[in-house]
């Protein structure tokens, strides 16, 4: 009941900022600076030293001053600028909503892009223009801003923020296979001796994989060594991120037989992972359904996981610490499938984006701020903030600049301590992946950042693009402040009742949380996605965006001579997906 109303609380507290009325002096009004020219880049025309304070809405965020790094003093040193980073402690948008409604926004803020709070922002008059800006003061940034992430993210006829972690098409080929988002990952010797067995089953199976995790159990635990059978990821007021995975594994689809657009959660291949995780349940297998991210870590970092079901990337400290531990344990990838033997159909981690950043009305000089997002957007900005400076951490590895390679100061440092002042790969709040991801030298690996670089690459013959299935939402149409309200009553009825899916009568449970949702205005919120769906297809001229469906679909699925399934998981150290020191 506690939990239930906290999401209560927080649902509530978001709805009011949402559906609050216009707030005073929301008319925005630009400063009245000379405009920038656009024959260099915009922030060659910074003149003095500033201070931006940058609000990231999202507590897992701890990067707190450019101010205390080798690449914060560089930043400095061409824009001006030094930022203070603050965040909350908690992930329920509290402090959020108390600034928003006490008007007291500092001069940029971070959201996650993928809910509805930027509309928000933007509709009721927090927030300049990001493109509007930019023809002011940083027109270079226009070029920057690619034209199907600037139709992603615009409200009306304009562009209020810019995400990261956002794949735009240019980067990004469609022929490009990326590692899945979510993954199944097994102890690699607790899962060679289960399959030495002679009676083992076949554990890309349902029932084989719950005999292995039984006899796992059975095998290894001791009262100095205990055996998690299978560890699911933290329950938040947004679900549950590993009875997502575990559907893209039994293939989920986002759309129907006739193209339409259909929410994978009310899919019998969703029914199918709830049922199965509820099976799991009852025989004693799953890990306890209210641990948090830190609970999930320590797990992970024992080495006391069987199957972990997590977002291996939110856990990478904790896959390290295992792997480098008195065990030196080691997970692999596993594939297992739904009783129809479907092929995984798995999220990449191409996607619309992370965090919005956005430049609020509180801001005094957004003529200068808008040019610090120029420089952090730029390939430029990227590669420093990534990578370090040129020719002191890293250099070009070929003369048409398409690959970088470490240099040996670098990779001095690495080995003998003194790279912690450079704070690499922390100012990420406008961080570009498909730029930066195949740019990624190599050359200093040690052995262990190897291992985590591969935890699921093998698994990228089953991943594909699923930006069909986010399509753009109409802000500006009278039916979208009520749709969006109403999506948030249902993700919060959502998420009360899941974990007792799989705790108890799944399909009471299942039924009793549509129902709710139902009355919550349910319909109407897949109506308008429906809709938003169709058009996004329309748009993009695909009839079919379900990627089985496709004409080009070929099944990456590994077979044994007789036509069976493969019972070893997918990449042995000759996988072509493999990343090779």
């Amino acid at each position: 009941m506690k939990r239930a109303a906290a999401l209560l609380i927080a649902c509530m507290l978001g709805l009011a900022a949402l559906c609050g009325c216009t707030p005073p002096g929301s008319t925005l009004v630009y400063p009245d600076y000379p405009n920038t020219p656009a024959d260099n880049d915009s922030w060659t025309y910074i003149d003095e030293e500033f201070t931006i304070d940058w609000y990231v809405d999202y507590s897992w965020f701890t990067y707190q001053s450019t101010a205390a790094d080798i690449i914060g003093q560089r930043v400095k040193e061409l824009t001006g600028v030094t930022i203070n980073f603050t965040s909350p402690v908690q992930n329920d948008s509290t402090n959020l909503n108390l600034m928003i409604s006490g008007d007291t926004l500092p001069d940029v803020i971070s959201v996650r892009a993928y809910q509805q709070r930027p509309a928000q922002l933007a509709l009721e008059g927090y927030v300049y223009p990001v493109d509007e800006l930019a023809r002011r003061w940083a027109p270079t940034l226009l070029d920057r801003i690619e034209p199907d992430i600037a139709d992603y993210y615009s409200i009306g006829d304009h562009l209020y923020g810019l995400p990261n972690c956002a794949y735009s098409e240019k980067y990004v080929d469609k022929a490009d296979k990326w590692e899945p988002n979510g993954a199944m990952l097994v102890r690699k010797d607790w899962y060679e001796w289960y399959t030495s067995q002679p009676d083992a089953m076949d554990i890309t199976t349902k029932a084989g994989l719950k005999d292995a995790m039984t006899r796992v159990r059975a095998q290894f635990q001791t009262p100095s060594q205990r055996v998690v059978p299978m560890l699911l990821d933290e329950f938040t007021g947004e679900g549950n991120q590993s009875i997502t995975w575990l559907s893209q594994y039994f293939a989920a689809p986002f759309e129907d037989e006739n193209g339409n657009y259909v929410d994978s959660r009310f899919t019998d291949q969703y029914f199918e992972a709830l049922t199965y995780l509820s099976e799991l349940y009852g025989a004693g297998l799953l890990s306890g359904l209210s641990n948090d991210s830190d609970a999930i870590g320590q797990i992970i970092s024992r080495g006391e996981a069987f199957v972990t079901l997590v977002t291996p990337q939110n856990y990478t400290t904790n896959f390290t610490a295992a792997y480098r531990g008195s065990h030196n344990v080691e997970y692999i990838p596993l594939i297992v499938r739904n009783d129809a033997g479907d092929d995984p159909i798995l999220q990449d981690m191409t996607g619309r984006g992370w965090l919005l950043s956005m430049i609020t009305k509180n801001c005094e000089r957004p003529d200068l701020v808008i040019k610090v997002f120029d420089f952090l957007y730029s390939e430029e900005g990227q590669r420093l903030t990534n990578f370090g400076i040129e020719n002191d951490t890293w250099r070009w590895a070929d003369e048409e600049h398409t690959a970088i390679e470490w240099t040996d100061k670098y990779v001095t440092q690495k080995l003998n301590g003194g790279l912690e002042n450079y704070g690499l790969e922390q100012l990420n709040v406008l961080y570009n992946p498909a730029y930066v991801v195949p740019l990624m030298p190599v050359n200093a690996l040690q052995d262990y950042e190897l291992y985590i670089k591969n935890l699921k690459r093998p698994l990228s013959a089953f991943s594909y693009r699923y930006t069909m299935s986010w399509p753009k939402l109409d802000k500006t149409t009278d039916e979208y402040t009520s749709v969006v309200n109403a999506e948030a009553n249902c993700l919060a009825v959502w998420s009360e009742y899941l974990p007792d899916m799989i705790s108890g009568d799944t399909r009471t449970q299942y039924d009793t949380a549509i129902a709710q949702m139902q009355r919550r205005g349910l319909d109407n919120v897949l109506a308008y996605y429906a809709q938003a769906y169709a058009d996004g297809k329309t748009a993009a001229g695909v009839e079919r965006a379900w990627i089985p469906a496709a004409e080009e679909y070929v099944s990456p699925t590994l077979r044994n001579e007789d036509g069976s399934y493969s019972d070893t998981p997918v990449g042995a150290n000759g996988d072509p997906y493999y990343l090779l020191g």
